[in-house]
């Protein structure tokens, strides 16, 4: 993990693993999230800044897909952190194990936080239940990069209302629903609708 450098990854320094005192140390991002970044309405979004940040995920995920650590398995608007240049890194890769002790959230179906990580998951992931590799896929990750691409276009979080976005001009909205499709179309299922 330390070995891991790219502009688009967030730095990896060290872990505390002696239980009950488990922590991760990495590069802090003093911008937050991007979902807190979507999630607030003082920050303005034009459309260049939309596609940087979308490339910069595109950037990190393919250095991430052609290193030893193969794929997240866990990407989302919460695990996309940026940082004072507004330069976006992708986090939580490749320790899975550290982040979610055996069984902790996969036998508690009961909590919120279960169901609301499953938002980012691939439907073919889903359909595997335990035989899902805990690491996830690459196909997965591009899933779930898509499900960003519609956070970031929206603001209206995972699932948002597609009917009630306003997009202006009319082809930048017709351009990224392209890449919707095609990313969607590149896996091993089809849409439904």
């Amino acid at each position: 993990m330390k070995d891991l450098h790219h502009d688009h990854l967030v730095r990896f320094y060290g872990a505390c693993i002696d239980p009950p005192n488990c922590c991760l140390l990495t590069e802090y991002c003093n911008k937050g999230s991007l979902q807190d970044i979507l999630e607030n309405e003082q920050i303005k979004l034009d459309w260049m800044f939309r596609y940087s940040l979308m490339h910069d995920i595109v950037k990190g995920m393919a250095y991430l897909h052609h290193s030893d650590i193969k794929s997240h398995g866990s990407l989302k608007s919460s695990n996309c952190v940026v940082d004072s240049r507004f330069v976006l890194k992708i986090a939580d890769f490749g320790l899975r194990t550290l982040r979610e002790p055996s069984g902790s959230l996969e036998d508690d179906s009961d909590s919120y936080a279960y169901w609301k990580r499953l938002l980012w998951t691939a439907p073919e992931l889903l359909r595997m239940e335990q035989q899902a590799p805990p690491e996830g896929t690459q196909k997965g990750d591009v899933y779930s990069f898509a499900i960003i691409v519609h956070e970031i276009v929206s603001r209206q979080g995972p699932w948002g209302k597609l009917g009630q976005i306003s997009l202006q001009p009319r082809g930048k909205f017709l351009l990224i629903l392209f890449i919707l499709l095609t990313l969607w179309r590149s896996t091993d299922y089809e849409l439904e609708n």
